[in-house]
């Protein structure tokens, strides 16, 4: 079977976990609507302390914005890696055929909340790094930290799955990780392509048909069916960015899974994970 054949039976065996366990999708809601609020209680009081609401004028020097935007960025990677955490330890219980709840989740992930907040840590000071090198270089110096960025996230790519199921701590989670990337990788994870492939796609046609048909509706005059269209089509692309990261999520638990056990989870086939992450068959 070639490697989209095998991307895509893999996609559709995460899928199929996602439906017997739709609790799954709501750590994604919970991410997005916490990161919300948290954004809504950093900058107001931001906002209003720097006087931007008096002057208008955004100073990228004044060390109060500054402080805003540090702690936003520490603030969402640790949104994000919580309730991914939470969603990989569900995603594990479901990948046995128990089932889950959302509970559960949060509960697992306070369990691991010294391992969350020290790859908070790690992460978005990287991304931080990351960012500042990206705004300070020249488009050479740019092209070199994109580069840095995508290997940072190979090297990362279990490291949720590794707290959640181990629980180490974030240096000894990124070894790990590092670990299962070099014994799983082989030639590209095209299942995880596979799955991006796909809500890509999808999310591309409803951009395409749902915003063209609202901007034709609205420019033939009915400005509020145009408008209800373009909204329909704005959820629904909300709709699968959501369950895209939820399958993102149980198929990394899986992958992680069988590297650690050498066996793929049941709702899984051993082979297609192994022909997913390339010739190399060797335990992590």
């Amino acid at each position: 079977m070639g490697r989209i054949s095998s991307g895509w039976a893999l996609t559709k065996q995460s899928w199929a976990v996602l439906k017997n366990d739709r609790s799954l999708v709501i750590f994604p809601i919970l991410s997005a609507v916490f990161a919300a609020i948290a954004l809504v209680v950093i900058w107001v009081p931001t906002v209003i302390t720097a006087g931007l609401l008096q002057n208008g004028t955004v100073d990228e020097n004044n060390p109060i914005i500054a402080v805003g935007a540090v702690v936003t960025i520490y603030t969402s990677t640790f949104t994000v890696i919580f309730f991914n955490v939470a969603l990989a330890a569900c995603a594990a219980r479901s990948l046995r055929g128990e089932d889950t709840r959302v509970g559960e989740g949060i509960s697992a992930a306070m369990g691991r909340i010294g391992p969350i907040l020290g790859w908070t840590l790690v992460a978005g000071t990287v991304g931080l790094i990351l960012q500042i090198l990206e705004n300070r270089f020249p488009i050479a110096g740019r092209i070199a930290v994109w580069i840095a960025g995508a290997a940072w996230a190979i090297a990362t790519f279990f490291v949720i799955p590794v707290i959640a199921l181990e629980g180490t701590g974030p240096f000894r989670s990124l070894k790990r990780s590092v670990q299962v990337v070099k014994a799983k990788w082989g030639e590209g994870a095209t299942g995880q392509v596979a799955i991006s492939a796909v809500t890509g796609l999808i999310v591309f046609v409803l951009v395409l048909a749902g915003f063209g048909a609202g901007f034709a509706l609205f420019s033939a005059g009915l400005a509020p069916l145009g408008i209800a269209v373009g909204a329909v089509a704005a959820a629904a692309v909300i709709v699968v960015a959501i369950v895209s990261s939820a399958l993102n999520s149980i198929f990394r638990v899986a992958v992680y899974q069988y590297a650690a056990t050498g066996q793929a989870p049941a709702a899984f086939d051993a082979q297609l994970v192994q022909t997913a992450f390339g010739a190399g068959t060797r335990r992590a």
